[in-house]
């Protein structure tokens, strides 16, 4: 007998007491639960003011995604919403990944809405999973979405707390019955819910309340106030992109996904926490619950060596080691978690020499794995998801730069950055968009020192430093482009190459000049210790020329990208063999 049958033992009676649960209670009721809530919207649709007719449409349009995926018609609702719900359903049935909701106008990562686990076992667990998946992910923000903005959601915020106001009576008592034992299994949801908007609805527009009443963005905007000092979810589940706010997804879901800790383990172990790591590894978990094994295969991986990763991991290792016995007992989830740990421990006295090698050690990740995996297979519709935040660009296991360190050549030029700001403001000549660019040109140069002064004295970077070199191309594409405005009457086709060249003397004997130029950049290899490791590094370099030519025909910037272009330039200086190949 091993621990691998008993706790293989455990998922398929938990598994088939989640799915009879589903079957007999859970299926009815959000059957039930769902055509209440579509009439109590289609009666707000009745008796709303016209000014908020639109999210009132919303609202309606999104009980009958739900009801039609239930495998339910559905009957009397105006074409505006029928043909909304429409839209959206066509996205769930194609799954093909990230789209923007046509009802409420965020990304969505319609892939998620493939019935997977027990649920493709029969035709009821089918449209129960796509209808539950809809009530869990899909968002009534507090904030808009769009980057680089904290915008309130007046129009999310309204439907939402449209939707508290239907929830009551025998619609709330449905929601109960489907909320309450799947906590008992998974836990409590990630997101504010029904619990959280009824009590701050009462707070901000008192105790009986009107659809004209939320005809007022003002006190939405308070109401989005108060719910800003709740609590944000823990585990992002969407489409974020590297920069945004923590908080930013914060809001309300009729039915939302369960925090679990695994997933948000995963969420601070990968990018843009640990800068740069796109997947998290099964062993993170076991490694933040105890396994050095674990930990050190992670590291002979490599997986450890990411920027911010051992800040993470020390932080999360810490927080779950300091956990007290109740947390692991609250739910199924986090007790099943906790007999895995059982597994983790090095094994001492009083136990057979077969279970102290590190063969078994891998032995028992494997079992803790493993099972672990069919935890995750079993609670697939509740358990919340953690994604990567977005990236701006495409980012490989390992991108970590490197400056060169030439601390004394950025300070020096800072200071000149710095003279050529202050005299051209003295007499009147920093125009425009100069302004900003020269200053964030010392800002970028002091900043490099101030990097290159870290890798000379053997100081490890962390993870700002690294996003920081990340974004130094964009940084300096910013800095040398200018506005059409400002380089339209100034600038020709010439100006978006490298190459340019000047005669700098010229030979009354020979009539000839020596023209020096910089050719196209060349690509520089160098291999540079990064955290201690030897790591191969591309950087762009000058490509220097030096060359007699008739004075007859001094070359312009445009003929001489031209010979370039051609191929019939001459060659470098031969002194720069020693490092072009």
């Amino acid at each position: 007998m091993t621990t691998d049958a008993v706790l293989h033992a455990y998922h398929i009676l938990f598994d088939y007491l989640l799915r009879k649960a589903e079957a007999d209670r859970l299926i009815p009721a959000i059957g039930e639960l769902t055509g209440l809530m579509l009439d109590a919207s289609l009666a707000q649709l009745g008796a709303c003011p016209a000014e908020i007719r639109d999210q009132c449409v919303r609202n309606v349009a999104f009980f009958a995604v739900a009801k039609s995926l239930l495998g339910e018609s559905v009957s009397g609702i105006p074409s505006a919403a029928r043909d909304l719900a429409d839209e959206e359903i066509a996205l769930i049935e194609a799954h093909q990944g990230f789209e923007e909701s046509p009802i409420f106008g965020v990304t969505e990562d319609y892939s998620q809405y493939v019935p997977r686990g027990h649920y493709t076992r029969s035709e009821a667990l089918k449209t129960y999973f796509r209808a539950m998946m809809w009530y869990g992910r899909i968002p009534f923000y507090l904030y808009k979405q769009t980057p680089g903005v904290k915008e309130p959601d007046v129009e999310h915020t309204r439907q939402a707390i449209m939707i508290t106001l239907a929830l009551n009576g025998r619609a709330f008592e449905l929601w109960k019955l489907v909320y309450d034992p799947t906590v008992f299994f998974v836990g409590e949801t990630d997101d504010l819910s029904i619990y959280d908007y009824r009590g701050l609805v009462r707070e901000v527009f008192g105790e009986t309340v009107t659809l004209a009443d939320l005809n007022d963005d003002g006190r939405i905007v308070a109401f989005i106030e108060k719910a800003a000092k709740l609590r944000s979810p823990k585990i992002e589940s969407t489409l974020v992109y590297e920069g945004q706010p923590y908080d930013i997804t914060k809001g309300f879901r009729f039915m939302g996904q369960r925090f679990i800790p695994d997933s948000y383990m995963f969420q601070n172990l990968v990018h843009d926490k640990v800068y740069g790591r796109m997947f998290p590894a099964g062993l993170d978990v076991m490694a933040v619950l105890g396994s050095k094994r674990a930990y050190d295969i992670l590291d002979g991986m490599g997986e450890t060596k990411f920027p911010d990763y051992q800040k993470q991991f020390d932080l999360l290792e810490a927080e779950f080691a300091a956990l007290e016995a109740d947390t692991w007992a609250q739910n199924l989830y986090w007790g099943w978690l906790y007999c895995l740990l059982a597994l983790l421990n090095k094994k001492g006295d009083g136990y057979p020499a077969f279970m102290k090698s590190e063969a078994w050690a891998d032995k028992e990740l494997d079992t803790a794995l493993g099972s672990w995996a069919e935890l995750r297979h079993d609670t697939i519709l509740y358990a919340k998801q953690s994604y990567t935040r977005k990236t701006s660009m495409p980012l490989e296991k390992d991108t970590r730069g490197y400056v060169e360190p030439n601390p004394e050549l950025y300070g020096r030029l800072a200071a000149l950055a710095q003279m050529t700001y202050d005299g051209l403001k003295a007499r009147g000549l920093l125009i425009g968009e100069f302004d900003p660019k020269l200053s964030g040109l010392h800002d970028l140069l002091l900043r490099l020192k101030a990097i290159a002064e870290k890798e000379l004295s053997g100081t490890p970077l962390d993870g700002d430093d690294y996003r920081y070199i990340k974004n130094i191309g964009e940084t300096l594409e910013y800095l040398t482009t200018f506005a059409p405005e400002t380089a339209g009457a100034i600038s020709n086709e010439a100006d978006a190459k490298m190459a340019v060249i000047a005669d700098v003397h010229t030979d009354s004997n020979s009539e000839q000049v020596l023209e020096v130029a910089v050719g196209n950049p060349l690509h520089l290899f160098v291999i540079v210790p990064v955290d201690g490791v030897l790591t191969l590094t591309q950087g762009a370099a000058f490509s220097y020329y030096e060359f007699r030519h008739p004075m007859s025909d001094r070359l312009t910037d445009e003929a001489w990208q031209s010979l370039l272009e051609s191929g019939r330039a001459p060659g470098q200086p031969a002194w720069t063999k020693s490092f072009v190949g």
